[in-house]
């Protein structure tokens, strides 16, 4: 009988201890058997963000000679999981791209102008990425989808015989219109050790985004030169190529 007792009492602590100890292994199970989460940091620049239609109409309405943004510089930053030669994951830019310009109008001699155009992008991507070949120099393929939140701005002073007669805004539009991203980018590890848990490496890559933003732009100056064409939205820009220099980091096995 104290034999069956003891018994008794041995068999749920040793249960109990047999559950503990399982606890304590899940997250190591986890951790072998979780797929790698890749985060990566980049910056790099933008070109040829901006619109033929926005420029165009830009000088016709201001008699200057703009006809581009400048080279705006992009940041960007990303997480996914890497399932073999796979990954998915999302990412996420901005970059902000500006035109400046000072000047007089022709035949104006007396009127003096001072314009701003300013494009900023945010475009937030579901991405794909594929690598045909895995060796320490790994070139992959691109696709993404999302959405690029958007702010247009069009400021402008105008002196006239040296007096400031304008000080304000053309138009300031936010929209969020859709996003495509395709690229190809390649990556070095910084060591050629695979079994290590923790892995770096550095990054180029090239993308072309295609994410046209529509809005009114030239508005303001259709009733001062009676064009109602330029009372509809046009595209100011958003698409064109980025080129990025980063780092990634794979946390997990590969």
């Amino acid at each position: 009988m104290p034999q069956h007792s003891s018994q008794s009492r041995l068999l749920p602590r040793c249960l109990a201890s047999a559950f503990c100890s399982l606890l304590l292994a899940l997250p190591l199970v986890a951790q072998q058997s979780a797929p790698p989460l890749v985060l990566s940091g980049a910056g790099g620049i933008a070109l040829g963000i901006g619109s033929a239609e926005l420029f165009d109409g830009y000088r016709q309405a201001t008699g200057l000679r703009a006809n581009e943004f400048s080279v705006p510089l992009v940041a960007s930053a990303g997480v996914a999981v890497a399932l073999g030669s796979v990954r998915v994951g999302a990412e996420c830019s901005y970059f902000r791209a500006e035109s400046r310009e000072h000047g007089a109008p022709p035949n104006s001699t007396a009127t003096r102008l001072d314009e701003h155009l300013q494009l900023q992008l945010l475009p937030v991507v579901v991405a794909l990425e594929w690598e045909p070949w895995q060796q320490q120099f790994r070139t992959y393929l691109s696709a993404g989808v999302g959405a690029t939140f958007a702010r247009f701005q069009w400021n402008e002073r105008v002196w006239n015989s040296g007096t400031l007669v304008r000080d304000g805004s053309s138009a300031d539009a936010t929209v969020t219109v859709p996003a495509l991203r395709m690229g190809v980018g390649t990556y070095l590890f910084f060591d050629e050790e695979s079994r290590s848990a923790v892995r770096g490496g550095l990054v180029i890559a090239l993308h072309y985004l295609y994410s046209p933003v529509r809005v009114a732009a030239l508005r303001y100056y259709a009733t001062l030169y009676d064009r109602q064409q330029w009372n509809g939205t046009i595209n100011v820009g958003g698409s064109g190529l980025l080129l990025t220099l980063g780092v990634r980091f794979w946390l997990g096995r590969l």
